[in-house]
């Protein structure tokens, strides 16, 4: 029964998968709105245009070097693969403080690269480790190269496609939208109260929140007046990373 049991779960998630794909698939060819670049709060300060977007995101570098200060310890007591995914989440998050106050400093297309990118390696390693720790260790692995290559790859079709007019973003979105389906599917079906399903509650009421912020950044910069809905997205987004960092310091120190 137990295996049964356990075919069934693999299933339902290759079906979603697999689904998830299909509809990307069938819809047209999704272009970069260049309203996306247009951020409500504009003020330059010490030389430094969109400045509070550009400082806000300093926590993230902060929290990816407490991550790699983690990395040691990942090494002696974990699997190549396992640590192999913690160095590639924790210098995303490093990469991310750094690509995003770049594309901040000048949004447009070329520079959302660097934004994209390390957010990709974020998504997709911790993603991973989430079937690794949950799933099956070796399913978690083959996940992480896999997932890491279509993620990489994604980013640079989709600039690509920018390039020659024809712009896509539907293999980005999937990357994306896929882990989100996915991760609560996993906790229901395979429920282990030894690790750290809170933490992840509390990774996706972050996430939710920060995309709620990202929506109304107009809305409430009008409202605040000194701080917009980017900037405490970004906050928001920091404090998503920080309770991944909590995922991995309980599992590394375990």
């Amino acid at each position: 029964m137990t295996i049964v049991n356990r075919y069934y779960r693999d299933f339902v998630l290759i079906i979603v998968f697999v689904l998830t794909a299909i509809v990307l698939y069938f819809l047209d060819p999704i272009a970069q709105d260049l309203a996306y670049h247009k951020f409500s709060d504009c003020r330059t300060f010490l030389g430094i245009p969109h400045f509070m977007d550009v400082i806000s995101n300093i926590p993230f570098v902060v929290i990816g070097v407490m991550g790699m200060r983690l990395l040691g310890k990942a090494y002696r007591k974990k699997t190549m693969a396992y640590f192999l995914m913690s160095f590639t989440l924790f210098i995303g998050v490093i990469l991310t403080g750094f690509g995003s106050a770049f594309y901040h400093y000048s949004p447009n297309n070329f520079t959302l690269i660097f934004d994209r990118l390390p957010m990709t390696l974020v998504f997709t390693a911790f993603f991973a480790s989430i079937i690794y720790d949950y799933v099956d260790r070796r399913a978690g692995a083959w996940s992480f190269y896999g997932f890491l290559s279509l993620g990489i790859y994604s980013v640079i079709y989709w600039y690509y496609t920018e390039i020659i007019g024809v712009g896509d973003l539907r293999m980005y979105a999937f990357v994306q939208f896929f882990p989100i389906v996915a991760v609560p599917l996993i906790l229901m079906f395979y429920k282990n109260n030894q690790l750290y399903t809170k933490q992840l509650l509390h990774v996706f009421g972050a996430y939710v929140m920060a995309k709620i912020f990202e929506y109304f950044d107009a809305s409430i910069f009008e409202f605040l007046g000194f701080i917009s809905g980017h900037t405490i997205k970004h906050l928001t987004s920091a404090l998503a990373v920080y309770f991944i960092y909590q995922v991995y310091q309980k599992r590394i120190l375990e």
